[in-house]
């Protein structure tokens, strides 16, 4: 068997209810532009958020300096970056496809000049004006830091081909926060002390509408942070509140690890336990023989990503996680499962039609029974998508043409991705005090043996800083497990983290696209996790 090749987290994940924000750092989001007709789709690609998360947030021009351009891009890296600027600001198509026509890449499947052509129109029509912050190359990618003419800021990164004339493959983009601009708690402090800070970093983002959500830290029955920021509607200038139940995205992969991790141990399955022994009917006979639980729980499986199909498909009614085999079952594999690691909705999917056939009748039921209601969790629920609550939060991304986030926001009952109803990848929604709820029953044992949830939880080969089914990430000494939820263009960012040494957890959950949540929420993860 070939050695695995890992592919960062930031760089995959599969447009739909589960919206994967795996891991901390940043999701980036791939857009391809579907020539003449304009239209843009995200793209499941193997390259983001390996580090973290996506990106939804933005700068404002007093609190990013310009920088130097930085010294690691090349000289081509500068010249490309400086003309691409200057096409944008031109402002004329001319300039804009003589720019494309020198720099589009000649390799099968680059975008193609027209794409490119696009790409900057979309940019000088959202910026008014672009600035060139700084470049930096990275793992191949030619990162541009850009300001508009507001002050808002975003990175653009492209993938170039190597050769002398730099020519572009394809391109990512997300929004930029605005840096913190005071030092984060990296020792023990007071508890007093400790609310401060976290107070102080999550209203600077709050201030400068970079973050809208609730957040929760404890440490078992005490209370250390509460606070809720933004609005959970706009339209009807509903706040959010401690109750507001947010969209989780990918955070429901750990209630279905947690029903795999229970099955195993009741002499049920293993984790080598092959897909086709449980599914016999499952139209593809190869993945059925070589892809195992292991595979699924740790996103090394090959399963075809189902994104892209008929919007009528993602909103066709479904009762069982069954139902929605379908759409992907026949796909050939994208890679022998266990060679490479590709964040997979779709084998969450999986997992969740394997409970169903173990336990009966459907994902709902069992996961309410066995995970819900053992941890307490009383406000968590998957919403139909015709279904109404006033706790329900709605969801505000920037439009599909402002993917760098320079203008304004809408909300997100458009957005196909969000399906009829979430599954086991993913789509509940819930509210910060239940996620956390799930994370104390998690480390106490209520849901799994104390060795399982250590196997579950802590990290395995394949997809990095993940295990099976959870995020794993270390900070110092400490261990930090949990996951993440969202993706850029969404409306949707949450982050689960619970400090496994000393039992602290931090719960942020919000209603603007990722990766927004996460870098907020990641700095109160690193406050949290130096204290004692």
């Amino acid at each position: 068997m070939p050695a695995a090749i890992f592919v960062e987290p930031w760089r995959r994940w599969s447009l739909r209810p589960c919206l994967s924000m795996p891991v901390a750092v940043a999701l980036r989001v791939q857009r391809r532009i579907s020539g003449d007709r304009h239209m843009r789709q995200l793209l499941r690609v193997a390259y983001l958020v390996g580090a973290a998360v996506l990106s939804s947030e933005i700068v404002s021009a007093q609190s990013v300096p310009p920088a130097a351009i930085d010294t690691s891009a090349s000289e081509a890296d500068k010249i490309l970056a400086t003309d691409l600027v200057a096409a944008v600001n031109a402002g004329d198509p001319v300039t804009r496809t003589r720019w494309a026509a020198r720099y589009h890449s000649l390799r099968d499947g680059a975008l193609n000049a027209t794409d490119l052509s696009k790409m900057l129109g979309d940019i000088g029509d959202a910026s008014r004006g672009l600035t060139l912050i700084s470049t930096e190359r990275k793992n191949g990618w030619l990162r541009l830091d850009l300001r508009a003419a507001n002050g808002k800021t975003g990175k653009l990164s492209l993938e170039t081909d190597g050769t002398p004339a730099n020519g572009v493959l394809r391109f990512n983009a997300f929004a930029r926060p605005a840096p913190y601009p005071a030092p984060l708690i990296d020792h023990p402090v007071t508890r007093d002390a400790l609310r401060k800070a976290i107070d102080d970093r999550l209203r600077f983002a709050a201030g400068r509408d970079e973050f809208s959500g609730a957040v929760l830290v404890m440490r078992g029955d005490e209370t250390i942070y509460s606070g809720a920021f933004g609005q959970a509607d706009k339209n009807f200038g509903i706040p959010v509140t401690l109750d507001t139940r947010f969209h989780t995205g990918s955070m429901d992969k750990m209630f279905t690890a947690v029903l795999i991790g229970q099955l195993i141990e009741e002499g049920r399955l293993t984790l080598d336990t092959r897909l086709g022994e449980i599914l016999p009917d499952y139209p593809n006979a190869d993945a059925a023989r070589s892809i195992t639980l292991r595979h699924l729980l740790s996103h090394q499986s090959g399963v075809a990503s189902s994104f892209g199909g008929p919007a009528e498909d993602r909103l066709r009614r479904f009762e069982r996680v069954r139902e929605l085999l379908p759409r992907f079952a026949s796909k050939p594999l994208d890679f022998a499962p266990g060679t490479q690691a590709s964040y997979s909705n779709e084998g969450f999917i999986l997992l969740g039609a394997i409970v169903e056939k173990l336990t009966g009748p459907t994902y709902y039921d069992a996961v309410q029974s066995k995970v819900f209601e053992r941890a307490g969790m009383k406000d968590t629920i998957y919403y139909r998508i015709d279904q109404v609550s006033p706790l329900r939060a709605v969801g505000y991304r920037f439009p599909d043409e402002d993917f760098l986030g320079f203008g304004e926001r809408i909300n997100n009952w458009t957005f196909q991705g969000l399906g009829y109803r979430g599954n086991s990848c993913g789509g509940s929604y819930s509210t910060v005090g239940d996620i956390t709820r799930f994370l104390q029953a998690l480390r106490s044992g209520k849901l799994l043996s104390p060795r399982m949830t250590e196997e579950m939880t802590s990290l395995q080969k394949g997809y990095s800083q993940y295990g099976y089914g959870f995020l794993h990430r270390k900070l110092g000494d400490r261990s930090v497990r949990g996951h993440t939820g969202g993706g850029a263009f969404s409306g949707i960012n949450d982050i689960a983290r619970i400090v496994w040494e000393t039992g602290y957890t931090v719960v942020a959950m919000g209603n603007y696209d990722a990766p927004l949540i996460e870098w907020v929420g990641d700095d109160v993860v690193k406050m949290v996790a130096a204290q004692t």
